[in-house]
């Protein structure tokens, strides 16, 4: 064989440097691939934990959702209960009884009299807002403003009559008569305040009539054929017989004797105050 040259030589090694040179820049660059592809490995595996992990939270969340619904479904049975129980508490409620004030009027053109002792009349009254505004056409919008109310009493019995002035600011009235044991009706209406020619040249305007009624007596019959009256205290239930021979006043003053002074003939200085008609015998 031919010897080399010393610049074949030369060549060789260059060409041998060269190719050492490429191998280990594969090398190296092989080496730098392979953590990048442990990383992306170790990426891909962590996305795939991920996911498993988020399968398994999403495959567990629709038993929180039964666990809410059967909570839920609980606190509508407990409200249900209590509303039960509460419906039964008003209705054992509803046996409360409540106070009411009677209305003040009726609305109603009316006039009652009543007897709340002997000699003690209770009367009461209204005028219906139809009639007024009726009243105003006829005599005037002041109509009520230049009359006023007054009540006339007639004892039928004794055949006499009397009239009392009242005022528009009540609607009823306690009246004192001197007879008992008579027939007394009430007559309501109004008179003029300054001259009848406010309400057209009439001295008098007629509203209603009441009823009758009877005053109770006030005096005891009593009958001389009997020797013993007899009495019972409505305060002690007691009862008391006298006799006709103990009552000196009964003898002097003949079959009608007062009421008040028999009492006190029976009772003698023992309080007269009747609690029922809240007065005293000295009031009347």
């Amino acid at each position: 064989m031919p010897r080399k040259t010393k610049e074949a030589k030369e060549i060789e090694e260059e060409v041998k440097k060269k190719n050492t040179k490429k191998t280990a820049t594969k090398k190296e660059s092989a080496k730098k691939a392979t953590p990048k592809a442990a990383t992306a490995k170790k990426s891909t595996a962590k996305k795939a934990t991920a996911k498993a992990e988020n399968k398994s939270v999403a495959k567990k969340a629709p038993v929180k959702k039964v666990a809410t619904k059967k909570s839920a479904a609980k606190k509508t049975t407990e409200k249900a209960v209590t509303k039960k129980a509460a419906t039964k508490k008003a209705s054992k409620k509803i046996d409360i009884i409540e106070y009411y004030d009677l209305p003040y009027r009726y609305n109603q053109t009316i006039v009652k009299v009543l007897a709340q002792t002997p000699t003690t009349l209770f009367i009461y009254w209204d005028i219906s807002d139809e009639d007024r505004e009726n009243y105003k056409k006829q005599f005037g919008d002041n109509f009520f403003e230049t009359t006023k109310p007054v009540l006339k009493i007639f004892n039928d019995t004794m055949n006499y009559s009397f009239e009392v002035e009242i005022n528009d600011f009540a609607n009823s009235w306690y009246l004192h008569v001197n007879d008992a044991k008579c027939d007394y009706r009430i007559e309501l209406g109004r008179r003029p305040i300054f001259s009848p020619s406010d309400i057209g040249g009439t001295d008098y305007v007629y509203i209603s009539n009441s009823n009758e009624i009877e005053a109770p007596n006030d005096r005891i019959l009593i009958d001389k054929a009997q020797n013993m009256v007899y009495f019972r205290n409505v305060k002690t239930n007691q009862v008391i017989g006298k006799s006709f021979a103990d009552i000196s006043l009964l003898r002097n003053m003949g079959k009608i004797y007062n009421i008040y002074d028999l009492y006190k003939e029976l009772y003698g200085e023992e309080d007269l105050y009747n609690p029922s008609s809240n007065f005293y015998k000295g009031e009347l």
